[in-house]
């Protein structure tokens, strides 16, 4: 399957990620603009912290077997690999997974587990997208557009109910 112009992307950012790491993240928040813009949308913001947040929930909610552990060690998302050196991760996930050599499973595998991770944050950006909202979100969101309302178009509101609640009570 082809991968998408933001799978691409979010790849070669995923390597600046795993390069710097998660505990950096802040000293390479301008090369990761595709993953920033993703935080924005599925976790509210686009701090260093909801990218790694981001990060974590796919991690967490979508990542599994072989490919799961290697960008849980990659990356850091592992508990207790959040510091880690890139070198010695690359060499832990190697051994986990079996490669002799770390050079083998940087060629192949890592680049799957890459790829295969970028298109589940894509897909968890999509699903957030497309899931409804709780229906008290949706009265909080009308409530603070009302409260944005000047005195003229308050008015026009309040006409347009009474019409339309007179229309409805009296559908003839």
């Amino acid at each position: 399957m082809p991968e998408s112009k933001l799978q691409q992307l979010l790849i070669a950012e995923l390597k600046v990620v795993r390069r710097h790491g998660l505990h950096r993240l802040d000293d390479c928040v301008n090369q990761i603009p595709a993953l920033v813009r993703l935080a924005e949308e599925t976790m509210g913001g686009g701090q260093p912290s909801d990218v790694e947040r981001m990060l974590r929930a796919v991690y967490a909610q979508r990542s599994e077997g072989a490919q799961g552990t290697a960008i849980g060690l990659l990356l850091g998302l592992e508990l207790g690999r959040r510091g880690a050196s890139p070198t010695v991760l690359r060499k832990v996930a190697a051994e986990r997974l079996g490669y002799h050599s770390v050079d083998t499973f940087r060629k192949k595998p890592e680049s799957t587990a890459l790829a295969t991770f970028a298109a589940l944050i894509e897909s968890y950006a999509v699903e957030i997208h497309h899931r409804p909202e709780p229906e008290g979100q949706k009265i909080e969101q009308i409530m603070r557009l009302i409260e944005k309302l000047s005195i003229v178009e308050y008015g026009e509101l309040v006409r347009r109910l009474r019409h339309w609640m007179t229309h409805i009570a009296d559908p003839e």
